[in-house]
């Protein structure tokens, strides 16, 4: 390519923003395109990768072959493969918070793989850089399937759900409950606020702490969920077992911590030093009930060898459990907060 064929090309975030704007157009299958989402931050890491600033800040990153800055367009399959490499604590792109896994350094490659397929359509390149990977290179495939409990184990859990009887058997009810019943995703059970649950659409639920000790305040009805994307922004019906079971937890917490840790912008569910509460602990509260269900089960009543007993497999199974019992699925997505049927794909197995 010449130089003067390269002053005509887009730059690089002209091309990310006309890939973006051309698969959320889409009927079926569209993308979020959401301003700053997480594919804008994967493409801004990439270009940075190329730029060479992450080897020149970074001396403990730098690599033992020569990184020159280059323009999208120049990259090679090789610019790929060290962009793709999992270095020791190596941070995700899209979620500082995390460490990079093998899932992720795949969705980063089909990422690319997808924005230079959209290049090549367009004739602004010749060669995807993304393709040229040796099969050896390439990020392994993710298995596609979501895991859920088999049923009998699902129909049982209730009965090893902890009563509200103290501070920490009232939260770990809480939780279950709101995967169990509403099927929340993890990390909104860990955002969740106070001021999130309503008395109705327009109300928040008002329960201050004069009414705390109240016999029989009135329960919240709805719950507001707020998330980055738009199908994240819902409001939900409580059922009544959930909104008791914050209110139980809601009294608990009071006691233990004050008044003034249960209203308007306060986390609903905090770690013993009053922080957000971990994926480590969110995942040991989901566990811990799977497991003693699972162990109570007699061993001639069908018992299934447990794949998964996280939060997320108590959501994925309470919506197999709603399209079975026949949820038309748009209402189904629509509860969970996603904007495709796409979504459910990972679970047609178990339909």
């Amino acid at each position: 390519m010449t130089d003067a064929q390269a002053t005509l090309l887009p730059n690089g975030q002209a091309v990310f923003r006309d890939w973006l704007e051309h698969e959320g157009s889409k009927g079926w299958d569209a993308l979020d395109t959401s301003p700053d989402g997480n594919y804008e931050k994967v493409w801004q890491a990439w270009l940075w990768h190329l730029s060479g600033a992450a080897f020149t800040e970074d001396k403990a990153r730098r690599p033992s072959f020569a990184h020159e800055s280059k323009d999208w367009h120049q990259a090679t399959a090789v610019d790929v493969q060290h962009f793709l490499q999992i270095r020791d604590g190596q941070r995700a792109h899209h979620h500082p918070e995390r460490k990079i896994s093998p899932v992720t350094r795949r969705r980063y490659w089909r990422l690319l793989e997808r924005i230079y397929d959209h290049a090549m359509e367009h004739g602004w390149i010749h060669a995807n850089p993304a393709t040229g990977l040796e099969p050896i290179d390439r990020p392994p495939s993710e298995d596609g399937k979501g895991h859920c409990l088999p049923p009998l184990l699902w129909q049982s859990l209730p009965r090893h759900f902890p009563l509200a009887d103290g501070y920490q058997n009232a939260r770990d009810r809480a939780i279950v409950l709101l995967l169990y019943e509403m099927a929340l995703a993890p990390e909104e059970v860990r955002a969740l606020l106070w001021k999130d649950l309503r008395s109705s659409a327009e109300l928040a639920w008002e329960s201050l702490s004069k009414e705390i000790a109240d016999t029989s305040p009135a329960l919240p009805r709805f719950l507001r969920i707020e998330g980055g994307r738009a199908a994240q922004q819902r409001l939900l019906e409580l059922p009544e077992s959930v909104a008791r079971a914050l209110l139980d937890w809601r009294r608990f917490s009071a006691a233990q911590r004050g008044p003034t840790v249960v209203d308007g912008d306060h986390i609903v569910f905090y770690s013993r030093r009053g922080g957000e509460l971990s994926v480590r602990m969110l995942f040991h509260v989901a566990s811990q009930i799977i497991q003693r269900a699972h162990e109570a089960q007699a061993e001639g009543s069908q018992k299934s060898p447990l794949q998964r007993v996280g939060p997320q497999v108590l959501r994925n199974t309470a919506i197999v459990q709603w399209l079975r019992a026949g949820q038309p699925e748009l209402e189904v997505i629509a509860r969970i907060g996603v904007n495709s049927t796409r979504a459910l794909r990972h679970l047609q197995h178990y339909l």
